[in-house]
């Protein structure tokens, strides 16, 4: 019980809808055998309630306008993450937070504007922790969380 609530603290951080708990609950259900990994069942659950993350960032057309971060920044932030039985913590030195953290804001602009950023999904949840603070309005969507059909129309790179 302790585990669905902290997943669903977590799907509420990041202003993620949790009226469909029966497809947040049986997806846990499903990832549960696997992992009591707080971070790894909400990441799961994100990809499964993908189509209700996404919708609200669609243009007119249907496609995702998104900032894409470049795999040297990715590998960064996965390396530094160490997953345990219950959590996840992320290890990496202030001076190399702060710096991807200023060449997001370069890139995507001001706090206010929204943004969509678009990532691999083993730092997906720690790039949004990064940001949270100093970009509010920055939507951080993994690879994962993309449903078939739906194009990705790339603004830029965060490198």
């Amino acid at each position: 019980l302790v585990a669905v609530q902290k997943v669903l603290q977590n799907l509420l951080r990041e202003r993620v809808s949790i009226r469909d708990s029966l497809s947040i609950v049986e997806s846990l259900g499903e990832a549960g055998a696997i992992t009591k990994n707080t971070v790894l069942l909400t990441e799961y659950v994100r990809q499964s309630i993908r189509r209700l993350l996404v919708k609200p960032h669609l243009n007119a057309q249907g496609d995702l306008a998104a900032w894409l971060v470049d795999g040297s920044v990715e590998h960064a932030i996965e390396s530094a993450v160490e997953h345990g039985e219950s959590t996840s913590h992320f290890n990496m030195a202030p001076q190399r937070i702060r710096d991807i953290l200023d060449r997001m804001t370069k890139q995507v602009g001001p706090p206010e504007n929204p943004a969509i950023v678009l990532t691999s999904s083993g730092s997906r949840y720690f790039l949004r922790q990064i940001a949270e603070a100093s970009l509010p309005n920055l939507v951080v969507l993994s690879h994962g969380e993309i449903p078939a059909g739906v194009r990705v129309i790339a603004v830029g790179t965060i490198r």
